[in-house]
């Protein structure tokens, strides 16, 4: 039998990610430089065949995984277990102005306390991981795209990789990067890691509290 693969792309760049602005759940559309990294990704991706095409619900990922597939959005499943995490409170927000109990999001997720109104980061691993199981049981030996945002995409690659809570930001996608999960019942998490053009860890600290 083929390999089950999910290809995970964070979509393209927003306005928001520009300014280095949370975004959670804001449903703030792809910038012209989105829809060009899209483009470019699908030039990338060109030699891949998706049996399906899921998307966290907000528009920046929906319109990523059609100008990534060529698809119509009528035909791409949106999943709600692939929405962006939740910031309540401090969406909109420069992460510099939120003081060093927002930075432990990205300097020490075990220690992030999400204020009220927000998502835990256990919260987001469990609906990721969720999801993966739903991908293995229903697309066996199928090629998937999943379209996802930052926080979300590296929730459910700590879990497919039965990673702790401090490799959290450990692959580092970038918009419009990809990362390839085979899934692989004797590793740790059930997948394994077989492709990535992310920046490796340190990338996002670099970018919201640098």
């Amino acid at each position: 039998m083929a390999e089950t693969q999910l290809y995970l792309i964070r979509h393209g760049q927003t306005d928001w990610n520009v300014r280095a602005m949370l975004q959670g759940r804001t449903d703030i559309p792809l910038n012209d430089t989105g829809r060009q990294q899209a483009m470019e990704a699908r030039q990338r991706l060109a030699g891949v065949h998706f049996d399906a095409v899921y998307s966290s619900p907000l528009q920046r990922a929906m319109d990523t995984a059609s100008l990534v597939t060529g698809w119509p959005k009528e035909r791409i499943s949106p999943d709600r277990r692939l929405i962006e995490i939740a910031f309540g409170p401090y969406e909109g927000k420069d992460p510099h102005a939120l003081g060093p109990g927002f930075a432990a999001f990205f300097t020490d997720p075990p220690a992030y306390r999400p204020p009220e109104g927000a998502e835990s980061l256990e919260s987001a691993l469990e609906r990721t991981g969720d999801f993966l199981a739903f991908a293995a049981k229903n697309h066996p030996g199928q090629t998937l795209l999943v379209a996802g945002h930052g926080a979300a995409l590296h929730a459910m690659l700590t879990a497919a990789l039965g990673n702790p809570l401090d490799q959290f930001w450990a692959v580092n996608l970038d918009n419009c990067r990809v990362a390839v999960l085979t899934r692989d019942e004797a590793a740790r998490g059930g997948w394994r890691l077989t492709a990535s053009d992310g920046t490796g860890a340190g990338a996002y600290l670099k970018k919201y509290l640098g």
